[in-house]
């Protein structure tokens, strides 16, 4: 189901469907020019936390050259725009100023694991996105960014709406968590959808899906008119809707069901696979980093002050170096050089 809401929309429970769209493709010389503008227009951002962004996150400049990527470990991230096209892509910044490796550059949005800061609405507050869920940047529109979450149990239900950046953060939180009204009953969906309404007599606002596999979702509810229930359900999805009263089956009064939640997934962290103890050497300073051991070489980021490194090879005055934190690491099959002098090496 797609719901139309002026110049925003929203959609859930597209478990069953695909939505495509298509636009009529521009001219080599054209598209350039647009992919081009498109790379310098942003709608401005300021979000700064600790992420781990997926393993191999390449890091590009604006011609689309990859200078760098993220190991999978933790890191710190300033994300300080988002490019204005369909496949938006974000304008990242990594260190905090002292004691790291600061690379800038642009990432696909998609890789970026955002959070919720507050709840964000989907439908006019029938449906929301829960706080401190995970959601996906995919899109930008005007002044604000599209966002998704999608869920997989027991609801299945993919979400998108329209928000502003300072609705957003990169570091992780504990989603809250929500207990009923002492008088609410318990209402299960054993069918595979139910209909959601806006009032007894109002209009749909969408359709809810239960994974193929999970016995039921509950409901609460403290409110019955005219053959519908007005129920809560707080997971990933927050729904405050009418449904049917013959859709859901009702409990005896204070008996509930458990719901199973679904554990985050926990990573390693990334570690140097090298022979024997490489040297650890300290930026006194703040060290340009360069692609390539030449003078004329394109400057990727900084060593800044304090930043400890790893001596990885020395050529003809230049050395190679990692950042012993391994946040951030060269592309595949590259490497990080900086000038053998400006380390007091």
């Amino acid at each position: 189901m797609q719901l139309l809401l002026g110049k925003r929309f929203s959609f859930l429970g597209l478990g069953m469907g695909t939505l495509l769209f298509a636009a009529e493709a521009a001219a080599p010389a054209e598209a350039h020019a647009q992919a081009a503008a498109a790379t310098q227009t942003f709608i401005p951002c300021g979000i700064t936390g600790r992420s781990t962004l997926p393993l191999n996150t390449v890091i590009k400049d604006a011609d689309g050259r990859a200078i760098a990527r993220f190991s999978g470990g933790e890191t710190t991230v300033t994300v300080s725009g988002f490019t204005l096209k369909t496949a938006a892509k974000a304008r990242v910044e990594t260190g905090n100023g002292r004691g790291a490796f600061r690379v800038r550059g642009f990432v696909d949005t998609s890789a970026l694991p955002f959070f919720t800061k507050q709840e964000v609405s989907v439908t006019k507050n029938f449906v929301r996105i829960g706080k401190d869920r995970q959601v996906t940047v995919v899109g930008t529109n005007g002044n604000e960014l599209r966002i998704e979450r999608t869920s997989s149990s027991p609801a299945k239900v993919t979400l998108a709406a329209f928000t502003p950046c300072s609705t957003l953060k990169l570091t992780p939180g504990t989603p809250p968590g929500w207990s009923p009204q002492g008088f609410a009953r318990g209402y299960m969906l054993k069918q595979d959808s139910v209909d959601l309404w806006s009032a007894p007599q109002g209009s749909s606002v969408g359709t809810l899906y239960k994974t193929p596999g999970a016995d039921a979702l509950l409901f609460f509810s403290n409110e019955q008119s005219g053959g519908m229930v007005h129920v809560e359900y707080h997971a990933d999805v927050i729904v405050d809707a009418w449904v049917r009263a013959s859709d859901v089956t009702a409990l005896p009064p204070g008996e509930t069901m458990d719901q199973v939640a679904s554990l985050p997934a926990q990573r390693g962290t990334p570690r140097l696979a090298l022979p024997g103890n490489p040297r650890v050497v300290r930026a006194l300073r703040e060290v340009a980093l360069r692609g390539v051991a030449k003078d004329t070489g394109p400057v990727v980021g900084v060593i800044e002050p304090d930043a400890e490194a790893y001596v990885i090879d020395v050529m003809a005055g230049w050395v190679s170096v990692m950042p012993k934190a391994l946040d951030v690491v060269p592309p595949d099959g590259a490497a990080f050089w900086v000038k053998k002098s400006e380390l007091g090496l």
